[in-house]
């Protein structure tokens, strides 16, 4: 299966302007790590809805917008308050476009949402190697908008890295296993807990020591390569 193919970007309506851009923005910039800058499009799709996608009686139809992925969050949650990413994610995995043409996925929420796969209270992001990942900006919204703005594109630095195979299986040093495989370093890998506390210090290291260790830029060049 081929590592050079398209980016499809999608977001919840209403998705703050500011908060798209720094999606985009971490999304290019870390291509450009990879040396792939030059080789994958980044498609945004914005609010996502295919021709026809509400059916007669109302009801959405299957994996044809953002608003069923959504719904289907949403129904499997044990909160009304938030959205379950990890059925969100599983669909994504399986949506069928996806053998029409293959492609990463990159999906923007701003509603508060958990994995529930796991007891944990929340996440701000979920992704799965080669497949794609789901972004919250709901932990920042209350940032002021330049901070609200590098947070949000650190975590999709973040996210997006684990979609290019960040950290690999056969990596064995500077990793911690903190709700999975994590960089030990000071370097946008590593996990972050604390929210917002700890995205605004690994943001504050991004800007002075740059986004990935030396570790970390080899195994995204990896990736592409292999």
């Amino acid at each position: 299966m081929s590592k050079i193919k398209p980016i499809y970007v999608m977001n919840e309506n209403g998705l703050d302007r500011l908060e798209k851009a720094a999606v985009l923005d971490g999304i290019h910039e870390l291509l450009g790590f990879g040396g792939v800058n030059n080789f994958i499009e980044i498609i945004d799709y914005m609010v996502w809805r295919n021709d026809n996608y509400v059916n007669p009686d109302g009801s959405l139809k299957e994996y044809r917008s953002v608003d069923w992925f959504l719904q289907q969050g949403k129904n499997s949650s044990r909160s009304k308050s938030q959205v379950n990413a990890g059925t969100m994610l599983h669909l994504l995995t399986f949506e069928p476009f996806r053998k029409i043409k293959d492609h990463y996925d990159c999906f923007i929420v701003h509603s508060d949402m958990y994995d529930g796969r796991k007891d944990i209270n929340f996440v701000i992001g979920l992704a799965r190697e080669g497949i794609g990942t789901i972004i919250s900006t709901d932990k920042f919204r209350n940032l002021d908008d330049r901070m609200k703005y590098e947070c949000v594109k650190t975590e999709t630095m973040h996210e997006m890295g684990h979609v290019f195979g960040l950290l690999p299986n056969s990596r064995n040093y500077n990793v911690e296993n903190s709700l999975g495989k994590h960089c030990a370093s000071r370097c946008i890998m590593r996990q972050g807990l604390k929210l917002p506390y700890d995205w605004i210090k690994m943001t504050d290291d991004r800007w002075k020591y740059g986004p990935l260790c030396k570790d970390c830029k080899q195994d995204i060049k990896d990736y592409f390569r292999r």
